[in-house]
């Protein structure tokens, strides 16, 4: 099954969804929350509604992204089927990963524990070891979903490789580009290699999020408009 113009369309804005979800938590963290070290800020942040807000939009738009890659698979499968199996495959492993760790985040952490601790003072011990645990089964979470994203962008770069000429390459790039970023993350965090640790700022962070991902919508919303003129090409 080809996909319609309508299709791509969905697709490019499950990715407009997710990219507007990154927004909002960066302007969250750059002019609203107050950075935190100890559990008790940590804690104090998590109970506001902003935070909240912001949290059930990331896991809105993570689901989103789902429904983008969904369709890139659609459209490749013809051409390299392999490739965009695998591909699809990793991203449903990467999303899942996204969803466990947010959705435990939000209400383990977020609801539970932070109400508890404002709740309860003879907690406020066991509440903050668990707090540091959870950094720590954080960074756990973090390997496999990592791994699996790099496996998908690798095979989606391949799968979209020759989609066409020109702008029709700009997906490729886009993944290969997240394939480069992701595996640099995954040496600089689980290797010990230092000079990696730049891929982690925060700034860089959006920087490849609004590159890679505007590409990539550059490319459906193009690829929705070659469907609209398939048809009527086909009938003159």
């Amino acid at each position: 099954m080809q996909p319609t113009a309508r299709h791509y369309r969905l697709a490019g804005t499950g990715l407009c969804v997710f990219v507007a979800a990154q927004i909002f938590q960066a302007l969250c963290f750059i002019f609203w929350f107050p950075e935190t070290q100890a559990a008790a800020e940590d804690f104090a942040v998590r109970l506001g509604w902003l935070d909240r807000t912001r949290a059930l939009a990331v896991l809105f738009g993570i689901v989103a992204l789902a429904v983008t890659y969904a369709v890139i698979a659609l459209d490749r499968f013809a051409k390299a089927p392999l490739a965009a199996l695998l591909g699809f495959t990793f991203t449903m492993f990467f999303v899942v990963f996204e969803l466990l760790h947010r959705g435990l985040d939000f209400v383990m952490v977020s609801q539970q524990w932070a109400n508890a601790y404002a709740a309860e003072p003879a907690l406020h011990g066991v509440l903050a070891q668990r707090h540091e645990f959870w950094g720590s089964l954080t960074s756990a979470i973090y390997f496999p979903l990592m791994l699996s994203g790099l496996v998908a962008w690798t095979c989606f770069a391949i799968a979209t490789w020759k989609a066409g000429p020109g702008w029709l390459r700009l997906a490729s790039v886009a993944f290969t580009l997240n394939a480069l970023r992701t595996l640099g993350r995954l040496l600089g965090n689980y290797t010990g290699v230092d000079w990696f640790d730049f891929l982690d700022s925060f700034t860089l962070y959006l920087v490849f999020v609004f590159l890679i991902n505007g590409m990539l919508a550059i490319w459906l919303f193009r690829r929705a408009a070659m469907a609209e003129k398939a048809p009527a090409l086909a009938i003159s």
